[in-house]
C-alpha cells in the first residue's frame, strides 16, 4: 500500500518493494492466460519426470476460457447507454463518444483484466477529442489516504524504457522510468535516469492541467474488501486445480501412447537382415526379442493403469473447478439432453454464473457512467467545438443468454389476454423499442386491426317515393 509519492524519489529502489508480490501476480496470471503454463507451473511440471526433464505435455488453459466467459456475458450483447431522447444533443454527443472509442470494445478489454488481475483500469485523455482506453495495472501505482485505504488520491502509472545509444566502444543501453502522476485537475510526466535497479534522478518533467475536477483513471475491481485497494483475481483459487488436471491429463495420455505399440518376442527366423547397417531387425511398432526353441522369452512387466479411477479423479477435479469459479457445464454449452429444454430451464442452470456476472456489472455500470462524464468534461474544458458535458447518463445491461423469443413470446401473450400488462409494456419488453418507435408500432397494429374488422351491417339509405300527382277525376 502506497501512501505517498516518495516511492518515485530519487534514491528509491524500482519497483518498489511492497508492490513486488502484487505485479508478480499479474504477470503470471498474464502468462497463464496467454498459454505459458509452463513458465509458471516450472516445479509442478516435474511431477511427470523423476529426471526432471518433463515439459508441459497438454496444457488446458482454463485461465483465458474463464475470463472470456465473464466478459462475453457481461459485454457479448452490448448495453444500452442513453444521455436523453433519441435526437437530443446530448444524446447524439453521447453516440458520438462512444462510436469514436469503441467504448464497448475497450470495456472487454477492461472486464478481461479484472478477471485476470482483480483490477482494470480506464484511462482518459485528450488528444482534439476525448480518448478512452484500456491501461494495463501492470505499469499501476495507486496512492490512498493513510487513514482510508478506499479515497485514492493519486494514480501513477509508471512504466521503464530502455533506450540504445551508439558510442566510439559500441552500443551503450540505458534505462529510463517514466511515470504519469494523475491527480485532480492536473497530470505530471517525469522522466527519471535508473542505474542498477535504483532511481538515479530526475531528468525532466511536465504538468498539464486538465480542467477536470477530478482523476482520469478509473478502475474497476473484481471482489474487493475493506482492507483492501486491489480486488482479488479469479486466478488464484483455481490454480492447484488447474495444475492437476494438467498433469493427470498427461499422465493419462503418456500411459496410453506407451501401451499403443507393445513389444514383442518369438522366433528368430521373423528377423532381417538391414541392408545398410547389416543387424537383424523386426519390421514392426516395438522392440522383438528372439527366442530359441529352449530359450524363456523375456519378461515384461504389466501393470493396470487404473484408467478408470484416473477419470474419476478427473471428473472429481471437474466438479471442484466449477464449484470454485462460479461455473457449470452449461457455462460452456455441456448439456445433456432435457436439462435445458427452454430459456428458464438454461437460466436456472445458469445461477451461479449469472450471479457472478451481476457482481461484475455493479463495479462496471458506476465506472462507465464516470468515464463517460469525465470525456465530455474534458472537451468541454479543453474548448472542443460542439462539446456539452453530460449529466444524466443510463445503462440498460443484458444478461447475456440468448433468448427463448417463443418462450418469452408466449409468456407476454399470456400476460396481455389476462389483463395483468398493457399491450405497450410487452412490446417494449419483447423488443426494446424506444418511445417513438414504440408509439409508431402501435398505431400500426391499432389500424391494422381496425382494416380487420368484417363489416357485419351496413346501413343502406332509401330516398323519399316520389309523389306523382293523379288525376281523380272532378267536373271542370
Amino acid at each position: 500500500m502506497i501512501t505517498d509519492l516518495n516511492f518515485i524519489s530519487v534514491g528509491q529502489d524500482w519497483p518498489p518493494k511492497s508492490e513486488i508480490e502484487r505485479l508478480t501476480l499479474y504477470d503470471n496470471n498474464r502468462k497463464l492466460f496467454e498459454g505459458h503454463h509452463e513458465q509458471v507451473y516450472a516445479q509442478w511440471i516435474k511431477l511427470l519426470r523423476s529426471d526432471q526433464a518433463a515439459t508441459m505435455e497438454i496444457i488446458l488453459n482454463w485461465h483465458k476460457r474463464l475470463s472470456t466467459l465473464w466478459a462475453d456475458l457481461l459485454l457479448g450483447e452490448s448495453p444500452r447507454i442513453s444521455a436523453g431522447d433519441r435526437n437530443s444533443p446530448e444524446q447524439q454527443n453521447l453516440e458520438r463518444i462512444i462510436k469514436e472509442n469503441d467504448l464497448i470494445n475497450a470495456a472487454y478489454e477492461v472486464a478481461l483484466d479484472v478477471s485476470r488481475y482483480g483490477t482494470g483500469l480506464f484511462k482518459v485523455r485528450y488528444d482534439g477529442r476525448a480518448i478512452i482506453e484500456a491501461q494495463t495495472p501492470l505499469v499501476w501505482f495507486p496512492i490512498v489516504q493513510p487513514d482510508n485505504v478506499k479515497e485514492i488520491v493519486a494514480h501513477v502509472l509508471a512504466y521503464v524504457v530502455e533506450e540504445t545509444t551508439p558510442t566510439l566502444l559500441g552500443e551503450k543501453k540505458q534505462q529510463y522510468l517514466i511515470a504519469e502522476i494523475h491527480e485532480k485537475g492536473k497530470i505530471t510526466t517525469r522522466r527519471y535516469a535508473l542505474k542498477d535497479g535504483v532511481i538515479a534522478g530526475v531528468l525532466e518533467e511536465d504538468e498539464v492541467s486538465t480542467g477536470v475536477d477530478d482523476i482520469l483513471i478509473v478502475p474497476v475491481n473484481n471482489i474487493l474488501t475493506s482492507d483492501r485497494v486491489t480486488g482479488m483475481d479469479d486466478y488464484s483459487d483455481l490454480d492447484s486445480i488447474i495444475q492437476e488436471l494438467e498433469i493427470r491429463v498427461a499422465q493419462i495420455s503418456r500411459i496410453l501412447d506407451k501401451h499403443a505399440d507393445p513389444n514383442m518376442h518369438g522366433p528368430d527366423t521373423a528377423l532381417e537382415k538391414d541392408p545398410q547397417t547389416g543387424q537383424w531387425v523386426f519390421r514392426g511398432g516395438g522392440k522383438y526379442f528372439p527366442v530359441g526353441p529352449d530359450e524363456k522369452p523375456p519378461g515384461y512387466v504389466t501393470w493396470d493403469g487404473q484408467l478408470e479411477a484416473a477419470f474419476r479423479q478427473v471428473e472429481l477435479l471437474m466438479e471442484q473447478l466449477y464449484i470454485l469459479s462460479e461455473t457449470s457445464a452449461a457455462a460452456f454449452g455441456q448439456l445433456k439432453s432435457g436439462l435445458a429444454e427452454s430459456g428458464s430451464a438454461l437460466r436456472r442452470l445458469m445461477m451461479a454464473p449469472l450471479a457472478k456476472v451481476n457482481r461484475i456489472r455493479m463495479r462496471f455500470d458506476p465506472a462507465i457512467k464516470k468515464v463517460l462524464k469525465l470525456a465530455s468534461e474534458l472537451e468541454v474544458a479543453q474548448g472542443m467545438t460542439g462539446a456539452i458535458k453530460l449529466e444524466n447518463i443510463n445503462i440498460t445491461w443484458n444478461d447475456g443468454l440468448p433468448q427463448d423469443e417463443k418462450e418469452q413470446a408466449e409468456i407476454y401473450s399470456m400476460l396481455v389476454q389476462n389483463g395483468l400488462v398493457s399491450r405497450e409494456t410487452a412490446l417494449r419488453h419483447l423488443f426494446q423499442f424506444e418511445m417513438d418507435t414504440l408509439r409508431e408500432e402501435l398505431m400500426r397494429i391499432a389500424v391494422e386491426a381496425n382494416a380487420q374488422v368484417p363489416m357485419v351491417f351496413k346501413p343502406t339509405i332509401q330516398q323519399p317515393e316520389q309523389i306523382t300527382p293523379t288525376n281523380t277525376g272532378g267536373g271542370e
